[in-house]
């Protein structure tokens, strides 16, 4: 439906005159005696017209409390935040990335998936202090969240509809976190991303396995042709999952705990990493040799060479207050030379023998 016209449906008049109270539609209806006339005038809203006197007067009188709510600095930034509609309905952005990694790890989840629309700011964001005003411009509605039990088969056909519509800027692009896939906008919707070079974490895709997913209730309505999410089992109900909103402030409050900027009187705080990254990072930090992996919680066993999980896990978190979120290949358009890399990739992963390292009563043991 285009914005200057109307679409008839079951024998109703539908219209949407544009977003962000940048157009209104005038709408003459003529009734004759059999039909209707219907004539639209789409009208942009521009300084040409004067602001009405009585409602700027009494808007005034919260223009100052809002503002100054507005302009409050949740945090500072050091790279630019895309959220071009351009951009973010059609590609993995930095934006997409940092509001999926704060689902993720608020409700502790192995998958975060978010329709692009959700973010409307349109706008690049420039590095540099952060404010209330920037966040009511990105996520100004009220966005429920809920947390599923999803297959590897339906997260599989939920992200074949998020792609479906590219290169269409629609809403329905997925943003994610705690995932990587590809897709091939040269096959037919419904055949784009291939199963085989989905990677939830570290593992790839299992259709039979069920996974944590944090999404929006409106997707788990079917919404944006999300059908696939309709009948997953609820892990987290809309009224136990924070806000979408309201875990992003929280996000931001928990770093200023974190580096000391705000007193809590609490160590109680919303967690700043993603679970699914966790024991990569710990991996990671061991093979560079930074630190070694102790069972004991007890600080008397600690050493300056050796920390245990949660020091290791609260040394990565601090990464996460730098505020430089990036584009890190989550999401893919296959070419021939992407496919090479996802093949090889797969068949290294399948021919390694990975130790894994848990902890039992009184020894540590190696799985092969």
């Amino acid at each position: 439906m285009e914005n200057s016209g109307y679409t008839l449906v079951n024998g109703k008049y539908i219209l949407k005159s544009g977003t962000d109270f940048q157009r209104f539609s005038k709408i003459t209806l003529t009734f004759n005696s059999s039909s209707v006339d219907v004539q639209i005038e789409n009208i942009a809203v521009t300084s040409k017209y004067d602001p009405d006197p009585a409602l700027d007067e009494e808007l005034e009188k919260y223009k100052s409390v809002v503002d100054g709510k507005m302009d409050e600095v949740l945090g500072e930034f050091s790279v630019d935040l895309d959220g071009r509609f351009a951009s973010i309905r059609t590609q993995e952005t930095n934006l997409g990335n940092f509001i999926c990694d704060i689902m993720l790890s608020a409700t502790h989840s192995d998958v975060a998936l978010l329709n692009s629309g959700t973010l409307r700011s349109d706008r690049i964001h420039p590095k540099g202090p952060f404010t209330m005003r920037d966040l009511v411009t990105i996520l100004p509605m009220m966005d429920s969240l809920l947390v599923v039990s999803i297959s590897g088969e339906q997260l599989h056909k939920a992200l074949e509809n998020g792609v479906s519509q590219y290169p269409k800027l629609e809403g329905r692009f997925p943003q994610v976190s705690g995932m990587t896939f590809a897709f091939d906008p040269t096959k037919p919707p419904g055949k784009r991303v291939d199963p085989q070079y989905i990677k939830i974490g570290d593992e790839y895709l299992d259709f039979s396995q069920q996974y944590r997913l944090v999404t929006k209730a409106y997707l788990c309505q079917g919404k944006d042709g999300y059908d696939s999410l309709k009948n997953c089992e609820t892990l987290m109900t809309e009224e136990e999952c924070p806000e979408l909103c309201t875990i992003v402030q929280n996000h931001f409050h928990a770093i200023k705990i974190l580096t000391g900027a705000v007193q809590h009187k609490t160590n109680h705080r919303q967690s700043l990493l993603c679970l699914s990254r966790r024991h990569s990072a710990v991996r990671v930090l061991e093979e560079v040799g930074k630190f070694q992996v102790h069972k004991s919680t007890d600080h008397r066993d600690v050493t300056d060479s050796h920390q245990t999980l949660p020091a290791i896990v609260d040394e990565v978190e601090k990464v996460q207050c730098r505020l430089q979120p990036k584009v890190e290949g989550r999401i893919l358009i296959m070419t021939e030379e992407v496919h090479s890399k996802l093949e090889m990739e797969r068949n290294d992963f399948c021919n390694c023998k990975v130790a894994i390292i848990y902890e039992t009563d009184g020894e540590t043991i190696p799985v092969m």
